[in-house]
């Protein structure tokens, strides 16, 4: 195998370790082959020093899919990597995929690696490779993990896919295979835009602690965007999710207790609720009594009913946080929702330290110039 790249940079963004397992893969036959290897997570890079300049170099970020296209937090990282012309880059997006018997459903990436390939290359770097990558769904807060048997092979498939795709890489050969769905995500873009801002302000405010909570502050202290605060309420030490969760479920997936839970009952009355309010009867009275505030009746519809809904969900929080206080109200919002039931989902040979620690390089962190 001809091996072109002196040092590459891995950096990956997880929540149940799907993509961790992937960019670990592909380090591993990067490291076969005597290049060094530099491999952290988002929230540990150093892009400034790590990222190293010229052909002989290479960078590949790995992140899951999240409503068909990149997590608001690669976008983010994306957006604030130095320039670096003539760097080789690679972009790789694991999606959930399925078992249903014998057969094998692929996920679909949509723009998740088409977006991070455009800012690299507007920074200067030579995308060389996108690809998506199947790995087991991992989807709690809506369905239950896969069986065992089920996320083995789906694992099995993945590793040697990633096999393939990393003797590509590292021989610097091109690839886009992900094309197709790139194209089909940009007709769902829409579709990737609303969930964005729903899994951001609505799924991500439907956590919440069982009485099987200990305190542990695992989810907090292990949570990759910084998405849950803790407060004590008198009762105990409890989890509250803030707008900085971006679902990525690694709470859900790690929890030793298996304390995280998310609240079908809250999504119910608040979508009830929301969508009956007399939003604009209520806005032509507001004006009529106040003629100052004529104006507000520019406003669409659909602005009114999410700025609704997204001011009960809040109300709804903080009262379900006031109601989780009890062992009534406890007992009341685990046994509404489905997850209680839910096998839960993580890469199965992750561990949650893997998940924050950065493996330093070899060289002690000096980057090919």
């Amino acid at each position: 195998m001809t091996v072109r790249y002196r040092q590459v940079t891995f950096y990956y963004y997880t929540g149940s370790g799907n993509s961790r397992r992937v960019a670990a893969w592909m380090a591993d036959a990067v490291r076969a082959t005597g290049s060094a290897v530099i491999f952290s997570p988002l929230q540990s890079a150093n892009p400034a020093d790590d990222v190293g300049h010229g052909e002989n170099a290479l960078l590949v970020l790995v992140m899951p899919t999240h409503a068909f296209t990149a997590p608001w937090a690669v976008l983010r990282f994306a957006l604030g990597l130095p320039r670096r012309k003539g760097t080789d880059a690679a972009v790789v997006a694991t999606r959930g995929g399925l078992k249903i018997g014998q057969l094998y459903t692929p996920g679909f990436e949509g723009t998740a690696t088409s977006l991070v390939a455009l800012i690299l290359a507007a920074k200067g770097y030579r995308v060389q490779s996108t690809e998506g990558i199947d790995m087991p769904s991992n989807w709690t807060a809506l369905h239950p993990a896969l069986p065992r048997r089920a996320v083995d092979g789906i694992i099995d498939h993945a590793q040697r896919k990633t096999a393939r795709l990393s003797a590509e890489i590292i021989s610097g050969a091109p690839g886009f295979a992900n094309w197709r769905a790139s194209l089909l995500g940009v007709l769902v873009l829409p579709l990737s835009l609303g969930y964005l801002l729903c899994g951001r302000f609505f799924l991500a405010k439907l956590f919440f602690a069982s009485d099987d909570c200990t305190g542990c502050r695992l989810c907090a202290e292990r949570c990759p965007n910084d998405g849950i605060a803790l407060w004590d309420d008198g009762v105990a030490i409890r989890p509250y999710w803030t707008f900085r969760c971006q679902s990525r479920m690694r709470c859900m997936a790690y929890c030793p207790t298996q304390a995280v839970e998310a609240s079908h009952m809250l999504a119910a009355v608040v979508l009830l609720l929301a969508g009956s309010l007399p939003t604009g009867v209520a806005l032509s009275r507001l004006t009529a009594w106040i003629p100052s505030l004529r104006f507000l009746r520019m406003i669409p519809r659909w602005v009114l009913h999410w700025g609704t809904g997204l001011a009960l969900l809040t109300a709804a929080y903080r009262l379900s946080h006031f109601l989780l206080r009890s062992r009534a109200g406890n007992w009341l919002f685990t046994h509404t929702t489905l997850t209680h039931a839910y096998r839960r989902y993580r890469e199965p040979s992750t561990r949650v330290e893997d998940l924050w620690e950065r493996e330093p390089p070899p060289d002690g962190g000096r980057s090919s110039r």
